[in-house]
Parts: C-alpha cells; sequence; structure tokens
C-alpha cells in the first residue's frame, strides 16, 4: 500500500486538532531550515527500501536554490541514496516533525566557506514544498473496527514473541496493552522491527523507543512508545490510516439528516 504524498487538508471540524501543515511560502521554508541549521537538529534521510542516514544542514543557500548536508558516518548506506529518486528528510524542531522531498543529492566540494570548508559534503536542492506535523497529541486517534496488533520480541534476547493490542497512535508514536502479569522492558529500551498491522491491508515494521510504562486498573499496563525509526513509505501509510479513522469518527458524530 502506497500514498504519494501526506494529505494536507485540514480537518474542518476540528482545525485545531489537525497538526498538518504544507508549507509552500519560500520565507517560512527559509525560517525552518535555517532553525534547523543552527540547532544543529539531526536530519535523517530516508529511501523509498527504508535504507537512511543521519545528517544536518551546513548551509542553507535559498539565493542559489541549494543545501549544504553535513557527511553520514562511515559505513553508512550514503550510496545508496545519492541520486535516489524518491529520498525523504524528516527533522524535529520541539515538538514539530518536519518532512520534505530531498532532490539532486550529491556529493560536492563546498565552493564558499563554511564550517565544513575543505571537506566534502552533500548538495540538494531548496525544497518546493515543507510539511509540518504536530509530533503526536495532534494525530493521535483511537482506532475503531478491527483492532491494529504489534508483533515484535522481547529486547531481553529470550526470543518471546508478543502481540499486543495498540490503544492509540499517531504519527509520533503509540500505545499499546501489555496483559497483566507480564513484565514491562525498562523505560528508553528500544524495541527494534515491530511488525504494526492496523488493517487488512496496512501493516509497518518501525523502530520504537518505549517511554513509559503506566499500571492499569485491570491489571494490565499502558505503554507508551515513540517512533524511533519508519521509513517515507510507512510514514505516509500511517498517515493515510489516520485520516480514515478521523473520517469516520467525524461521520459517526455527523446528526442524521432530517
Amino acid at each position: 500500500m502506497s500514498h504519494s504524498t501526506p494529505s494536507t487538508t485540514p480537518d474542518p471540524a476540528t482545525p485545531a486538532d489537525s497538526g498538518d501543515f504544507r508549507i509552500q511560502a519560500p520565507g517560512e521554508i527559509l525560517t525552518l531550515l535555517r532553525r534547523l541549521q543552527s540547532e544543529r537538529s539531526h536530519l535523517i534521510l530516508s529511501n523509498a527500501a527504508g535504507l537512511s542516514v543521519q545528517s544536518s544542514l551546513c548551509s542553507v543557500d535559498a539565493a542559489s536554490g541549494r543545501l549544504l548536508l553535513d557527511l553520514p558516518a562511515a559505513g553508512s548506506p550514503l550510496p545508496a541514496l545519492l541520486g535516489a529518486e524518491e529520498l525523504t528528510a524528516v527533522a524535529y524542531l520541539d515538538q514539530i516533525r518536519l518532512q520534505f522531498e530531498v532532490e539532486g543529492l550529491l556529493l560536492v566540494q563546498p565552493d564558499a566557506p563554511t564550517e565544513n570548508s575543505g571537506q566534502a559534503v552533500m548538495q540538494a536542492s531548496f525544497p518546493l514544498v515543507l510539511y509540518r506535523f504536530q509530533r503526536r497529541q495532534a494525530f493521535r486517534v483511537r482506532p475503531n473496527g478491527r483492532t491494529p496488533q504489534a508483533r515484535f520480541s522481547l529486547p531481553t534476547g529470550s526470543g518471546e514473541l508478543l502481540s499486543l493490542r495498540v490503544l492509540d497512535l499517531s504519527l509520533g508514536g503509540l500505545a499499546l496493552q501489555l496483559p497483566a502479569g507480564q513484565d514491562a522492558p525498562a523505560a528508553g529500551s528500544l524495541l527494534s522491527g515491530v511488525l504494526v498491522e492496523l488493517d487488512r491491508h496496512t501493516r509497518l515494521t518501525a523502530d520504537l523507543r518505549l517511554q513509559h510504562a503506566r499500571p492499569q486498573d485491570d491489571g494490565s499496563q499502558q505503554l507508551g512508545l515513540l517512533f524511533e525509526k519508519l521509513d517515507p513509505m510507512a510514514t505516509r501509510d500511517l498517515q493515510y490510516y489516520i485520516e480514515q479513522v478521523q473520517k469516520t469518527a467525524r461521520l459517526l458524530r455527523k446528526p442524521a439528516a432530517a
């Protein structure tokens, strides 16, 4: 299942809840990119196959229409990303997720003084569109109909496979129900290769970081996790699924015609 771009139509019924914005004004895009540069925010570049590297912006030049990015660590899958037809960059500012398509990524020697002067860097075109997502609260939805499941092995090395109910989810993370009598992993644990089955047509594989485990009245625990790694295709499928849940919820709230 694949969708070309995230939908950017605000929810007319609940505009304050929609953290999804398409930014096309060059000045606003420039301001956000320069904040990413000044704060040395991590920039994750991922292709459609799920390969990713971590970088950061070292120069933002709107006049020449280009970005310069630091080289990732040695041994990264950078060669597979250079010249990729579909490449997405994701970064965070406070609680805001920023995402844009990366065009024309290549290796260059900077021709102007920068903090990376004399060293190879990556160059890409200045983005024409940037998406801004409220990190968690804005897209948090409770699934309806078929209950999504998350399947993963515990990080203890025991090989025990769990299949837990998804209580709610967003573009930033999800909450799972851990049955009574089951010990929760330690806070901060990384759950790798979690298979999230949202419905019959939508399955995502992601790495999740455990934030907390909260006891519930029935003896179970609610696990709060954030997506540590989610490739662009999975992000789009998740965005589409969340939109469908929101639309269904609005239809259920809509009063019947007289």
